[in-house]
């Protein structure tokens, strides 16, 4: 009699195993990493134009379009904020040991790096509100004293972690056979674009549309991944 109630009945063969409320996320992911690229090369397009590279010429791009600071910076805040989040399901993919680690890191790292990203993106609200409001010596020496902050610095190298984290998850998930390492190629190729052309808003909207085909792939890959499993 005891033994009957300790040990607990087999389900029936017939009956489906059930999924677990966290196996949700993985579709909402893929749709996240999808969007979120998609969101981000928009804000980039959408990025006020500025004369040259200086702080001078950057606030005063900020301040001349209020309106178009607004819709580029919530763009890239909310691009980034579902890319970074989106990243912390790629794990989800990996099955044994190969590749788990990277996977793993590089998560968290484009997670942390990504959000603080979004974050920091919020700036551009200050920076268009000062370049506005303040005569223009002021606004810079402003802007510049807050740029320089050790605060900020850090800020800024976290940030790094948003380039790095992807990069480490794609090669995680080709180690593991989840993704082809020709992935590797198209995020890399804009990286190394972005960093050594000038800035200008519809040539970097195309680089992150070149770097978006590694991301909505893993993406794809989410969503067939969790149809997968529904159907078995």
């Amino acid at each position: 009699m005891t033994s009957d109630l300790m040990t607990p009945s087999a389900p029936a063969t017939t009956e489906r195993t059930a999924r677990s409320a966290g196996s949700l996320l993985l579709p909402i992911a893929g749709g996240a990493l999808i969007a979120g690229s998609l969101l981000y090369a928009a804000g980039l397009a959408t990025s006020p134009p500025a004369a040259s590279m200086a702080s001078a010429d950057y606030i005063d791009s900020l301040a001349r379009d209020e309106g178009r600071t607004a819709l580029s910076a919530l763009l890239l805040h909310y691009g980034n904020i579902a890319m970074g989040l989106a990243w912390l399901a790629a794990p989800a993919l990996v099955r044994g040991r190969r590749g788990r680690i990277g996977t793993v890191v590089g998560a968290l790292l484009a997670a942390l790096g990504l959000v603080t990203v979004a974050g920091n993106v919020l700036f551009d609200f200050w920076t268009g509100a000062i370049g506005r409001e303040l005569e223009p010596g002021t606004a810079l020496a402003l802007f510049e004293n807050v740029s320089g902050s050790a605060g900020v610095a850090v800020v800024g190298t976290v940030t790094l972690f948003g380039l790095l984290g992807p990069l480490v998850v794609l090669g995680g998930l080709a180690r593991a056979g989840v993704t082809s390492w020709w992935l590797l190629a198209p995020a890399l190729a804009a990286l190394v674009a972005s960093a050594a052309l000038t800035f200008e808003p519809l040539l970097y909207a195309g680089f992150a549309l070149v770097g978006a085909v590694p991301v909505v792939l893993v993406g794809l890959r989410m969503l067939q991944r969790n149809r997968a499993e529904s159907a078995a």
